[in-house]
């Protein structure tokens, strides 16, 4: 475990409790694809070092820098880091690296992300994602909203062309504080601040208690996952439109254009089955005609 990791792959994105902490080590005991190296990474990294701080404890040759801080370091527009870190993606553009980072704000959290102007969706809403900037040695360089006013920003996932899909856990709907029904997903820039204004949810994506997403460069297709018990949540797949093209602002245009709240078709893999009381009532989505390889899918309501 001698060599040194470049830049390129030192930077690991991770969160402990309250922090958003960029972690980076040998790229032996990260990356090694021989089999001599999988036998290394069998038998673990090493023992972990205590670490003074009492923050993390890594094994040796692994070191962390905080990057953002609940409640202790600042945003551009001078509040606290928002509570919650919870879902990150990392993206690079050639001089700094971009951790967006989802914050799980559902309730009574301390600090909650901004309202700011052109970012928020639900005034209401506690909820959102902010964009942490650091150069190529790890240090912080700034800390901003990206999208402000969700609910329960759980996790996620990036997109072939370099954005974020936030997810709402939570199927609330609106009444006292909140103006809007939640449970959607949200597309999220990493480098272009303008891209993110005036948050548009992605509705034909469903409006359940979202957890992950991981979209399909071949195709398009996006396949969902559902965090729900009583009964469990289920994996759901999103075919887009004929004629649909991905790409930067294609998800939301198509969100914005005429019945884009249920373009494409939303559906679960069979046998489907009873999942919501009438409060949860979900909007139909189109019928489909398209199958997958090795599972059987069938047209579900969800909305």
């Amino acid at each position: 475990m001698g060599s040194s990791i470049s830049r390129r792959d030192a930077l690991r994105a991770g969160a402990a409790g309250a922090f958003s902490i960029l972690v980076a080590g040998s790229v032996d005991a990260i990356a090694a694809p021989s089999a001599s190296a999988m036998t290394r990474r069998a038998v673990g990294y090493g023992p972990l070092v205590p670490d003074p701080a009492g923050v993390l404890s890594l094994p040796e040759g692994f070191s962390y820098k905080i990057v953002a801080e609940t409640g202790v370091t600042l945003l551009e527009s001078g509040q606290p880091t928002p509570s919650d870190p919870d879902g990150t993606a990392v993206f690079e553009d050639g001089t700094n690296y971009v951790l967006i980072n989802n914050h799980e704000i559902g309730g009574s959290e301390a600090f909650r992300v901004p309202t700011l102007e052109g970012l928020t969706f639900d005034p209401g809403a506690g909820g959102g994602t902010t964009n942490i900037v650091v150069d190529a040695e790890g240090n912080r360089v700034a800390e901003y909203v990206s999208l402000a006013g969700t609910h329960n920003n759980c996790a996620g996932g990036r997109t072939p062309w370099d954005t974020w899909i936030t997810c709402e856990e939570t199927e609330a709907r609106a009444g006292g504080a909140l103006q809007y029904d939640h449970g959607w997903c949200f597309e999220v820039d990493a480098f272009d601040r303008n891209a993110n204004l005036d948050p548009v949810p992605l509705k034909f994506l469903g409006r359940f208690s979202h957890e992950a997403i991981s979209l399909d460069p071949a195709d398009n297709r996006i396949y969902l996952t559902e965090d729900a018990n009583s009964p469990h949540g289920l994996y759901f797949r999103w075919t887009p439109p004929a004629g649909f093209t991905g790409g930067k602002g294609a998800l939301r245009a198509l969100a914005l254009s005429e019945g884009g709240d249920t373009a494409g078709t939303l559906e679960p893999p069979r046998p489907s089955r009873s999942r919501r009381s009438s409060a949860s009532t979900r909007t139909p989505m189109p019928t489909s005609t398209s199958t997958a390889p090795t599972t059987s899918w069938s047209t579900r309501t969800v909305g």
